[in-house]
């Protein structure tokens, strides 16, 4: 379902065509347990949410924040535990799920090694992001469970 990305740069040009053609390659990180989220790197990138013993991810999400994919994971911590926050996927899976995190697992792609400046890293990401929930959606008939767009 979701291809591995080498970190070998290439054009934008070139990484549209192959994402156009379906041959975008990311790295994703292997997944990890919640409770070891804070192994997550500060920088920007997307992730993946899991539960264990589902094989689809729960939610897809992006950051080009300064506080990083750990930042934003911490974000998606509280608002899923509290039901409330500036996390819409956690508050959504708070809604479906309740507040017990410690059967989910993430990875994600940082932005590493990136050539263009930082005033493009948020389209990056964001192209990276729609891109994953796209192919969920081609393969599923849904988004993610968590995602609302």
């Amino acid at each position: 379902m979701y291809v591995r990305f080498s970190n070998t740069p290439i054009t934008s040009q070139h990484a549209r065509a192959l994402a156009d053609r379906g041959s975008m390659r990311l790295h994703l990180s292997e997944p990890i347990d919640w409770v070891c989220r804070k192994q997550a790197p500060r920088g920007a990138g997307v992730y993946i949410i899991e539960k264990q013993g589902n094989p689809l991810p729960i939610y897809i999400g992006l950051t080009a924040a300064q506080k990083g994919l750990r930042g934003r994971l911490a974000e998606f911590h509280g608002a899923a535990t509290k039901g409330r926050g500036n996390h819409a996927g956690g508050r959504t899976y708070h809604d479906l799920f309740g507040g017990g995190l410690t059967d989910l697992s993430v990875h994600w792609h940082e932005v590493r090694n990136f050539r263009y400046g930082a005033d493009v890293v948020h389209a990056y990401v964001a192209y990276v992001e729609r891109r994953l929930i796209w192919e969920h959606v081609k393969a599923h008939g849904a988004l993610p469970v968590c995602n609302s767009e």
